[in-house]
C-alpha cells in the first residue's frame, strides 16, 4: 500500500489547532505523513489578556506557538510566508505584504509547488465562506482549488518542479448550522450576543455554519482530543482554544470531538457520507 500523506492549507497560525487538529492528530498517530501549510504570519491578530507586551512582536511569538502546536500534533510544518491581512475592514487588508494583496498566480503556484513536492493523495483548505468570511480564510480556498487542478497539468506552471502530480482527494472544512444553532441558544442563554462573537467581537454567529446535507466526511478525534488541547493550548497569545472552556470536559468532548469536511473533489451525490479521507485511496 502507498504512503498516505495529507496536505492541509490554512490561513493562521492556530487554524490548524483550533480548526481540523484533530483530524491532523489523528491521522499522525495512524501513520499518515501529515503536512500543514499555514500562509500568514498572524500579525494583525488580537492578543489575549497577559499578551498585550507581544503586540509588537506578534509574528516571532506566533511563529512559536504554531511549531510548537504542529509538533503536538505530529506533522511537518511548511510556511507561505504572507502577512497577516487581519479581518473585514481592518487597515492590515491594504498592506503591501498582506496575504489578500499577493499576486494569484505567484500564490497559487507557491502550492503548487508544495503539491509536487509532498504528493499528498488529500488535500485540505477552507472554504469559500472561510467558515466566518476571513479575507485569509478565502484567500486560501481561492489559490489551493486551483492549485489543485494545476499541480497535475504539465501545462500549467511547467517551471515549477518537481514532476506534475495530481492529488485525488480535495476537502473543504465546514460545520453544520445545526451545531451552531445550539451554540447560539447556549450564548443567549449565558447573556452573550451570537453576532459579536470572538474576543474582538467582529463574528457574527448567526452567519455561519452549512446545512448539515452539505457535509460528506465526519472524523471521529475522541481518541485524540488531549492532543488537540495541547495543540490548542501552545497557542497561548491567541487564548488557547478556550472559546468553548466553560463547558465540562466530558461534555466538550461528547459534542465537539468530530471534524466535518466538504468534499469538493471528487464530486460526490448528494446526502454522500463517508468515515475516512482516504478510503479506498491506494486499494
Amino acid at each position: 500500500m502507498e504512503k498516505r500523506t495529507l496536505l492541509a492549507v490554512l490561513a493562521h497560525p492556530d487554524d490548524e489547532s483550533f480548526g481540523p487538529g484533530g483530524t491532523f492528530a489523528r491521522y499522525a498517530a495512524e501513520g499518515v505523513d501529515v503536512h500543514i501549510a499555514i500562509a500568514t504570519d498572524g500579525a494583525a491578530g488580537s492578543v489575549a489578556e497577559g499578551y498585550e507586551d507581544s503586540r509588537e512582536k506578534l509574528a516571532e511569538v506566533r511563529e512559536k506557538e504554531l511549531e510548537t502546536a504542529v509538533s503536538h500534533l505530529g506533522a511537518t510544518l511548511h510556511n507561505l510566508g504572507y502577512r497577516d491581512s487581519g479581518y473585514i475592514g481592518d487597515p492590515a487588508n491594504n498592506h503591501p505584504d498582506a496575504f489578500v494583496q499577493a499576486d494569484t498566480q505567484e500564490a497559487i503556484g507557491r502550492v503548487v509547488r508544495l503539491i509536487r513536492e509532498i504528493r499528498p493523495q488529500v488535500i485540505i483548505t477552507h472554504d469559500e465562506t472561510g467558515g466566518y468570511f476571513h479575507p485569509d480564510h478565502i484567500q486560501c480556498w481561492k489559490i489551493t482549488v486551483p492549485a489543485f487542478h494545476a499541480a497535475g497539468d504539465p501545462e500549467k506552471f511547467p517551471e515549477i518542479g518537481p514532476a506534475p502530480y495530481q492529488p485525488e482527494r480535495l476537502y473543504f472544512t465546514a460545520f453544520p448550522n445545526t451545531w451552531v444553532k445550539f451554540l447560539i441558544f447556549i450564548f443567549k442563554l449565558r447573556g452573550q450576543d451570537p453576532t459579536k462573537f470572538g474576543r474582538n467581537k467582529d463574528i457574527d454567529m448567526t452567519r455561519v455554519g452549512v446545512d448539515r446535507r452539505q457535509l460528506n466526511a465526519f472524523i471521529d478525534y475522541r481518541n485524540y482530543w488531549e492532543v488537540k488541547m495541547a495543540a490548542s493550548a501552545a497557542h497561548a497569545s491567541q487564548g488557547g482554544g478556550g472559546a468553548f472552556s466553560w463547558l465540562p470536559k466530558s461534555v466538550q468532548k461528547m459534542l465537539l470531538a468530530r471534524d466535518t469536511f466538504i468534499r469538493a473533489e471528487p464530486p460526490v451525490p448528494p446526502g454522500y457520507r463517508e468515515k475516512n479521507l482516504f478510503a479506498g485511496i491506494g486499494e
